[in-house]
């Protein structure tokens, strides 16, 4: 099974596979590091016989006072005070001030039920005692308060738990609103340009967009190429509207004369004339609705085996007539036989219109060569003229409907320009291709490229 999907760089369902197992990653690892921060650090240990000694001997100053409000006021006038005092009798805290308001009075008294003095270390307080004190007819207990240096910034145990909480909530939001405008971002200029499309600016393209290497970067170009194939499609069916208009109004126009002058001369001498632009016409209608059907996809080609031989054999047989008028020379070669499967109706027209082509611009007295040559799995079937050719620019667009070459190709060859059109129709519904090209020693050739059956596939020619 291939994972191909989940590379990060080139896939965007990895790419938020991977953003979405990091951001729950980091949650779970805030959490458990959360967890431990906010679980209390406390511990009781024995404290080194030298700082018991010590401030022992500092209490011991303290016995000669009177009671214990002297003692507090001698404290709050220390530049740092640093004495927790507790009275044992009741274990009420009277320098509350000196302690964190969640600090919990409960170790206190702990300490206070020790036989010798301890340090207790909680988060980062430290406690050292107790060391009691007689004043007068109360007995008090005495802690040294230390605390260690505040923490980093960065370290979370010096950081309140609903800024935790909210440092989290903080962080998985940036992450996720990263990759929402990831991935909102393109998608909204995909569909801006979407809108301007619709609207007829037919030149919107998403550039960023398809830039990237993932899906949405595929979606990207794919929208490129169908906007790009749609706004070639409409100039073409716009240029074809014109060029049907004015091919369509030519032999009208030459018929409604032809008809206008045999009515001013009351005789019939113009009826020739008016016949062959009407048959004209009635050719080019039929061309047009053709390759209209081709176009659209509407033609159900019959496909049965055809000798190609035997095909182009007769297309030449049929058109000998006017190649002889012409004093032109067919030269074919080809194999004994050829078998494919194709609709010989519609491959037989491809090959005239061919041939036909070639005939009418070929000069008089030369020769038209017809090949038909087998290669690998497919064949080459080539058609030349030695006529004047066209420019090199323009060889595929010969096989656009009525398209002409100046002076080589224009309406008095009797052409109704969709010829060739039909014929790369025809070949792209038998899934081949047919060019143009430009052979030495002059004129203009076509190939024309068919797939074969396969080897293990015996055709039979009377199916």
């Amino acid at each position: 099974m291939q994972f191909g999907w989940l590379n990060p760089v080139n896939s965007l369902a990895g790419r938020i596979f991977i953003w979405f197992w990091l951001v729950l990653m980091l949650t779970v690892a805030l959490t458990l590091l959360l967890s431990r921060q906010l679980i209390e650090d406390t511990d009781i240990r024995r404290l080194p016989p030298g700082i018991t000694a010590q401030l022992q001997q500092q209490i011991l100053q303290w016995q000669q006072l009177p009671d214990t409000p002297s003692l507090l006021q001698l404290l709050s006038q220390q530049a740092e005070q640093r004495w927790v005092i507790v009275r044992s009798r009741d274990n009420q805290l009277l320098t509350p001030q000196l302690l964190p308001r969640n600090f919990n009075l409960n170790w206190l008294t702990e300490l206070n039920q020790l036989n010798r003095p301890r340090l207790l270390r909680h988060n980062n307080i430290h406690l050292a005692g107790p060391f009691m004190l007689q004043l007068a007819d109360e007995q008090l207990a005495l802690y040294q308060l230390r605390q260690r240096p505040s923490q980093p910034w960065w370290r979370l145990s010096s950081l309140s738990e609903p800024i935790l909480v909210l440092l989290l909530l903080l962080i998985s939001a940036a992450a996720s609103f990263v990759l929402a405008i990831s991935i909102s971002r393109p998608l909204r200029e995909l569909l801006q340009q979407n809108l301007r499309f619709a609207h007829g600016q037919l030149d919107s393209r998403v550039e960023q967009l398809a830039k990237r290497q993932d899906e949405l970067g595929q979606l990207g170009r794919s929208f490129n190429t169908m906007a790009e194939r749609i706004s070639a499609l409409l100039h073409n069916q716009q240029r074809l509207m014109r060029d049907i208009s004015h091919e369509l109004r030519s032999p009208l126009a030459r018929a409604q004369l032809a008809l206008g002058l045999s009515e001013r001369q009351q005789d019939l001498q113009q009826l020739p004339r008016l016949k062959s632009e009407l048959e004209r016409l009635e050719a080019m209608l039929d061309e047009l609705l053709t390759y209209s059907k081709l176009d659209a996809g509407q033609y159900q080609l019959q496909y049965h085996p055809v000798d190609l031989v035997a095909l182009t054999e007769q297309v030449l047989d049929i058109n000998q007539l006017e190649a002889d008028a012409k004093q032109q020379h067919f030269r074919f070669q080809a194999p004994a036989q050829v078998w494919l499967l194709a609709d010989s109706h519609l491959l037989g027209r491809a090959i005239e219109n061919i041939v036909r082509n070639a005939l009418k611009y070929a000069p008089t007295n030369s020769h038209i060569d017809c090949t038909i040559t087998v290669q690998a799995q497919q064949l080459l079937l080539t058609v030349r003229d030695y006529g004047p050719g066209i420019p090199q620019a323009q060889l595929s667009d010969i096989f656009q409907p009525f398209y002409r070459v100046s002076d080589s190709r224009n309406n008095q060859t009797g052409g109704t320009g969709l010829g060739l059109a039909i014929v790369a129709q025809i070949i792209r519904q038998h899934h081949g291709q047919v060019s143009a090209s430009l052979p030495a020693g002059g004129g203009l050739q076509i190939n024309v490229t068919l797939p074969l059956p396969p080897p293990n596939q015996t055709l039979d020619p009377d199916d």
